[in-house]
């Protein structure tokens, strides 16, 4: 009898770690997208260019970030930004095509005249809380929303 309780202890065991290792590769995908999304982005205002950005982000969130940019374009700015910290938390797998994630960004920000290459505005350590939703579709991650979240909700 006490082997046979080892027996289903080892492997209820080997299925709870199974478990756990299957979830925090999720939450791993769910950081390189993120991650991912953020480089892109910042190369893209510095490019004056969001097309790459289509590799992890949905058309939607893409035109969003579009029409920021190009408004900096119309006041002949150039955003510079960089990402200095990302805390990731409250990861969420609510079914089999979306996940979600809250963060805790501290970015930099330039801007800089497109015209005279002077930087007009320069700002530092801006925290930003963001929640993230993103879909998942196959193998791939992609950002569908980012939004503005409250810290600690």
């Amino acid at each position: 009898m006490s082997r046979f309780v080892h027996i289903v202890a080892s492997m209820t065991l080997v299925f709870v770690l199974s478990g756990c290792d299957r979830h925090a590769d999720e939450k791993r995908r769910v950081e390189e997208t993120v991650r991912r999304y953020n480089q892109l982005l910042t190369q893209g205002y510095e490019s004056l260019n969001m097309t790459p950005l289509t590799e992890v982000a949905e058309m939607e969130q893409t035109t969003k970030v579009y029409s920021h940019m190009a408004a900096l374009g119309e006041a002949r700015t150039r955003m510079i930004p960089a990402l200095r910290e990302i805390a990731f938390s409250d990861f969420r797998f609510p079914n089999v095509s979306s996940a979600s994630v809250r963060t805790r960004e501290v970015w930099d920000f330039r801007h800089v005249n497109i015209d005279t290459g002077k930087v007009t505005r320069d700002e530092k350590g801006v925290v930003y809380h963001l929640a993230y939703r993103l879909a998942i579709k196959g193998d791939r991650l992609m950002v569908r929303e980012v939004k503005s979240a409250e810290a600690g909700n």
